[in-house]
């Protein structure tokens, strides 16, 4: 698991945090879940199959973040998977999660009746279950927060390749599944959210704008200048490299003043479209034929900058045309 994946599920392992996003994404804010009645499962998975020969092979894989909702009467299984880079099987490998989690119940089930010895009928036998038993249902989410935008298949069909006129006939007979991708940079009605959610999903608009960015910050000053360490590094990894924060302990109390990373982010940038305009002045006045101290004096002049810095510059970017 990398760094930033870590950083993800710390953040959004929060109960109030993840049901607001799955609550906010998919139903609109209507509040179906909530931080009251979810709790937060092991996302370990695994099962053994026994082949033919009585070889056995472990079939094991881990959840991001897994929880579990109760409603007083009924279980639903929530799974959420981070992907900062785009993966082309998706589909299937959530699938394969999906079929583990009720293969889990399944098993379950059967410990439960054999423990009580309430099997009777041999369908029941086979199967480990009774009639009227329902197995829980199981949510998962991807939360897709990488740079690049979302190009692969969102369905087992799509993988297919069944919208072909030639295979239109098996689309009807082969079963599909669907992923639930959610990209914070694409989601439009922040206003379902309820968490701080809303104002980090409306940030995320503002990742190849660092003026916006820097505006914006400063409209939410109040919830930016006290950002939980979880929430900074969350940030850090969803604006990725186009923004690159740096790394800031949290002061005492656990918070970061995020409006100063963010404006130490402002300032990197303009400094580097200084530096761009320094160099492009440099060159091309080289390549004209002026002299060292003409150079020196329109550095000096246009960048308001004293002689040393000027020298020193000029020292720098010359190098490349000489």
């Amino acid at each position: 698991m990398g760094k930033n994946n870590v950083y993800m599920k710390h953040w959004l392992s929060d109960k109030g945090r993840f049901a607001d996003l799955i609550n906010g994404s998919l139903y609109q804010g209507r509040q179906v879940f909530t931080a009251e009645n979810i709790s937060l499962e092991d996302g370990d998975q695994g099962l053994v199959l026994k082949k033919t020969d009585g070889k056995e092979i472990a079939v094991q894989r881990y959840r991001d973040i897994m929880m579990r909702a109760v409603d007083g009467t009924r279980i639903v299984v929530l799974a959420c998977e981070n992907q900062d880079e785009i993966h082309y099987a998706m589909p299937v490998r959530e699938m394969l999660y999906d079929a583990l989690s009720y293969v889990d119940q399944v098993n379950a089930l059967r410990k439960n009746h054999r423990e009580k010895k309430d099997i009777k009928e041999s369908a029941e036998f086979i199967s480990g279950m009774k009639k009227m038993d329902l197995l829980s249902p199981v949510l998962n989410i991807v939360f897709y927060y990488g740079e690049d935008e979302w190009d692969g298949s969102l369905d087992l069909h799509g993988l297919l390749g069944l919208d072909r006129i030639d295979y239109r006939m098996l689309k009807k007979y082969v079963p599909n599944y669907r992923i639930n991708l959610i990209d914070p940079k694409k989601l439009e009605n922040l206003e379902c959210f309820q968490t701080d959610l809303q104002i980090i999903f409306g940030m995320l608009k503002y990742r190849k704008n660092k003026e916006g960015m820097r505006s914006y910050v400063q409209n939410n000053r109040s919830y930016f200048a006290q950002v939980d360490q979880d929430s900074y590094n969350a940030v850090r990894a969803m604006l990725g490299s186009e923004q690159h924060l740096k790394a800031v302990k949290a002061k005492a109390g656990g918070t970061v003043n995020m409006c100063k990373a963010l404006e130490d982010l402002y300032q990197d940038g303009v400094e580097e479209g200084i530096e761009k305009g320094i160099k492009v002045m440099v060159q091309d006045y080289l390549e004209e034929g002026y002299c060292k101290e003409k150079i020196l004096d329109k550095l000096t002049k246009g960048f308001s900058l004293n002689q040393e810095e000027s020298r020193r510059y000029y020292e720098r970017f010359a190098k490349s045309v000489r």
